[in-house]
């Protein structure tokens, strides 16, 4: 499904990690460079080897930009179908997914906005319990006892 506000936003970044299944049934990433085709609503793909080991099906291309302090995160993952035209590579964009779980801007929550943080927190949350909903598997226990021996250990200067 296209999402206007998302492609603008693809905008911004200069390439993509394009992911695919290759023939043989093994995850293939590669770099490409994209260009935003909104009459079409589709990503066009180049900058690549043509002798790639895969062909049309399921893809996806992440885009993820940061400033130099590694501040101000961006990220963007488009999955769809990947279709071969004539002599170019395209993807039909079949969902646009943020990490922030936004359908109008792909900026991170930012450690000076602590209710951007809960609310990213509490997707992270939410999306976990859908993924272990969906494959029937409970939410695992953790072993807390290392981390808080850790904890207490710095705590009174032992080593």
């Amino acid at each position: 499904m296209w999402n206007s506000a998302l492609a603008m936003c693809a905008r911004a970044y200069r390439d993509g990690i394009l992911s695919v299944v290759d023939d043989s049934g093994y995850p293939f990433s590669v770099r490409v460079q994209v260009a935003i085709d909104d009459v079409h609503e589709r990503l066009v793909l180049s900058g690549m080897d043509r002798s790639l080991p895969f062909g049309p099906g399921p893809a996806c291309v992440a885009f993820h930009r940061h400033d130099e302090h590694l501040e101000n995160q961006y990220q963007l993952l488009v999955r769809g179908q990947l279709i071969l035209g004539d002599g170019t590579l395209l993807l039909r964009p079949s969902a646009f997914v943020t990490a922030n779980g936004e359908q109008d801007t792909d900026r991170m929550p930012h450690a000076g906005a602590p209710l951007q943080l809960v609310r990213f927190m509490l997707l992270g949350q939410k999306q976990a319990r859908a993924y272990l909903r969906r494959r029937q598997r409970p939410w695992p226990k953790i072993d807390f006892s290392p981390m808080l021996r850790v904890v207490r250990e710095s705590k009174s200067g032992v080593r």
